[in-house]
């Protein structure tokens, strides 16, 4: 049985992934940060276990390493991202635009550190999978300058230990989707998500189902010599 820890995977494309993973008999952990019934339905129904995390404080970034660290899990997706507020670049302040990459880079840089200490331990394999955007392909729009530099970093971070990681068994993977149905869009106008739309070569937004199949994917074997891979989930979108 396949053991597979997710970063926010109550809601959007860690919801459609865990119910995925779940119906193939895999062993899932996922995190959530606030809305907690929510959390404990997606668990209900799946079948899942759930705990909380916030990846903005290191104490709790420091929690859930120790609990991958401790365990036996083949699989990590780091999935939990921070809301993308709209703000011209102008009007930040650079503490705050500092504090946001910090946070959106630990969480992934200690999870998955202490995911590949676990699989030394149990002399097994692994696999890691980064979601990002598919902002990271391409031009991105204004006002959302502090997201898409955390996603650039992750990027980075995703290719750095794709290399070094390797040499213990454990791939690394990441998948950059274009703008997705799901709950992380819903404070965006119509008219914007409208215009977003008809940019697109299939004139539509993709489904938070779509993006999971790509990460289950990357997670199994079928996908063993994928290595370093960033896979746009884009529609045709700067591909």
């Amino acid at each position: 049985m396949t053991r597979v820890l997710i970063t926010g995977g109550n809601s959007g494309i860690g919801a459609a992934l865990t119910r995925r993973l779940a119906r193939e008999d895999c062993e899932v952990t996922f995190t959530f940060c606030r809305n907690e019934q929510k959390a404990r339905q997606v668990a209900a129904d799946s079948g899942a276990r759930c705990v909380r995390y916030d990846q903005t404080l290191p104490d709790s970034v420091a929690a859930l390493a120790a609990q991958l660290r401790e365990g036996e899990f083949d699989a990590l997706v780091n999935n939990a991202s921070q809301p993308a507020e709209r703000r011209l670049l102008s009007k930040i302040r650079a503490g705050e635009f500092v504090a946001y990459q910090a946070a959106a880079v630990r969480g992934v840089l200690e999870l998955s550190q202490a995911f590949v200490e676990q699989v030394r331990r149990r002399g097994a394999s692994g696999a890691i999978v980064n979601v990002l955007t598919s902002y990271t392909l391409g031009m991105p729009p204004a006002k959302l300058s502090a997201y898409v530099t955390s996603k650039h970093a992750l990027l980075g971070l995703t290719r750095a230990m794709a290399v070094e990681f390797i040499r213990h068994g454990v791939r690394v993977n990441a998948v950059s989707p274009a703008m997705t149905r799901t709950e992380f869009i819903a404070d965006l106008p119509d008219a914007f998500i409208e215009q977003v739309e008809s940019s697109l070569p299939m004139g539509r937004l993709a489904n938070a189902e779509e993006v999971a199949g790509v990460i289950q994917f990357l997670l199994a074997q079928e996908s063993s010599y994928v290595n370093g891979a960033n896979i746009p989930v884009s529609g045709g979108q700067a591909c």
